[in-house]
């Protein structure tokens, strides 16, 4: 009888470990964050034993495997840059994280958190899975794109030549760093098609209006996402100042305090659920997202699944020039805010030409379970796969 050798046996009997670094938890609200809980909570469903490993944050965490480190977030509520920083003792966690691992996924390498558990893992000569889900850094500080391109030379493209395995979440991002790598997969994040649907009915509007606070009757546009300069926040409000018949609502979290404007026509909500943004899509006449750079944006799918008209910046088809014909576009300049506004408040009417059928159809292909998470585990699958030993 063949006999294994015990630590082959315990391997063997117990689930294979995965470490997950991020920047954030996805309390966070971003759509990398989410996208990433989507991932670990597929991992766990398929019998993995996942370490969340992230900054932690004041939300209470709902499993006892995720690993909140100690750290500050001070960039990102006086600047609206996400850069988290960890505190120095964060890396003993770091350490032991790894050290419990079979695979380590980093999330994002322009994060400290997830660049020191990309480095840990290949310290210890364990596997690494690199997702990336920002190409060149658009953030319209100068200070901070100066600190992430310098980030980028010395960290994330040394990283993106030497991880076991590179992710990038579109095309758009893959061509990025293809001198690099040219090898890297492109895949997209994954849309509940059964949360985000559009509404049965005017009744079911109805109620998602009354649920969400916001009166039963007069033309609607959203803004969903980090409330950051970054992502063309400031053009929110030179938009509802030239549409006062419009009520423009505000959904996400960030430094800028959109009451601070004094518009009566502009609503923040917050932070809110998955389903909450789906009620919110489904209300809306239109969601507007003024963003001149976006890697993905999971918004501009999610609304079109709730069958909503998106008026947007043409930069989002790079992400996937085949979403050109269910998307309002145009050029988005954030160094003339009044000027792109003016835009954008002409095209909320014009007329939504597709059916819903053809987009979900379209987003089914493109986000549904085999062009995503399927893919996502095939790829770690292939890294926790052990090499084939030669026939004796």
């Amino acid at each position: 009888m063949l006999m294994l050798p015990a630590d082959m046996k315990e391997a063997l009997a117990r689930k294979r470990s995965v470490a997950v670094f991020s920047g954030y938890f996805d309390s966070h609200g971003g759509g990398m964050e989410l996208a990433t809980a989507e991932l670990v909570r597929v991992l766990r469903q398929n019998d993995y034993q996942v370490q969340w490993v992230s900054q932690a944050d004041k939300v209470r965490r709902s499993s006892l495997d995720d690993k909140p480190l100690p750290g500050t977030d001070l960039v990102y509520h006086l600047s609206g840059v996400p850069m988290p920083l960890p505190a120095p003792w964060a890396l003993a966690g770091i350490w032991r994280a790894v050290k419990r691992a079979d695979l380590v996924v980093a999330v994002e390498a322009n994060f400290i958190v997830s660049a020191l558990g990309f480095g840990v893992a290949k310290l210890l000569g364990k596997p690494t899975l690199l997702i990336q889900h920002v190409g060149q850094p658009s953030t319209v500080s100068r200070v901070a794109r100066s600190i992430m391109d310098l980030g980028e030379r010395l960290v994330v493209r040394p990283a993106i030549r030497s991880a076991d395995a590179l992710v990038s979440v579109s095309p758009l991002v893959a061509r990025y760093y293809a001198l690099d790598r040219p090898d890297v997969l492109a895949i997209g994040h994954k849309l509940d098609l059964e949360t985000f649907r559009p509404a049965a009915g005017e009744e079911e509007r109805r109620c998602d209006r009354e649920r969400l606070g916001l009166r039963p009757e007069g033309k609607i546009a959203s803004y969903v996402g980090r409330v950051t300069p970054s992502k063309g926040i400031g053009v929110m409000a030179p938009l509802a100042r030239a549409r006062p018949d419009w009520t423009f609502v505000v959904a996400g979290s960030g430094p800028v305090d959109v009451r601070e404007w004094g518009l009566p026509n502009v609503l923040p909500l917050g932070q809110l659920s998955r389903n909450e943004v789906a009620r919110l899509h489904r209300v809306s006449d239109a969601v507007v997202l003024p963003s001149p750079s976006e890697s993905y944006s999971m918004v501009v799918r999610e609304a079109l699944a709730c069958g909503g008209m998106v008026v947007c910046s043409e930069q989002i088809l790079e992400t996937d020039p085949a979403l050109s014909p269910f998307l309002k576009t145009t050029a988005v300049d954030l160094n003339d805010i009044e000027g792109t506004a003016a835009l954008f408040a002409g095209m909320l009417d014009e007329e939504q030409d597709w059916s819903d059928d053809s987009v979900r159809n379209y987003l089914e292909t493109q986000c549904g379970w085999e062009a995503t998470h399927g893919r996502y585990l095939a790829v770690i699958e292939a890294l926790l796969r052990p090499a084939a030993t030669p026939d004796p």
